[in-house]
Order: C-alpha cells, then sequence, then structure tokens
C-alpha cells in the first residue's frame, strides 16, 4: 500500500512540475512575440487599386 501511495505521490509530482515547465515557456514565448506598442510608418495600412498600384493619399 505504501509503495503504490510513494508511485500516486512521484507521479503526481511529476506531471504538475512538467506542466509548470510547459506554461513558462509558453508565457516566455508569448513575451517575446509581442510587437513593442510603438507606431511606425512600417505598421501603416496601404490601399491599393484594382490593377495592384498603391494609391496615394
Amino acid at each position: 500500500m505504501a509503495d503504490s501511495n510513494l508511485m500516486y505521490a512521484i507521479t503526481t509530482a511529476a506531471f504538475v512540475i512538467f506542466v509548470i515547465i510547459l506554461s513558462a515557456s509558453r508565457a516566455k514565448r508569448y513575451r517575446q512575440r509581442t510587437a513593442p506598442p510603438v507606431a511606425s510608418s512600417e505598421n501603416k495600412k496601404v490601399r491599393y487599386t484594382s490593377d495592384g498600384k498603391p494609391m496615394s493619399d
């Protein structure tokens, strides 16, 4: 009985640690991917005519 409880505790702890590691790496990847909140001319939407040329403002 003690052996099965010990194995259950080890398995549960390993799973919890695995979930913590995955969530930490996901949070880190999300922080790296977000763009800084700075407006630049590169982010402006450009409208195009029907023949594919950009429209002037």
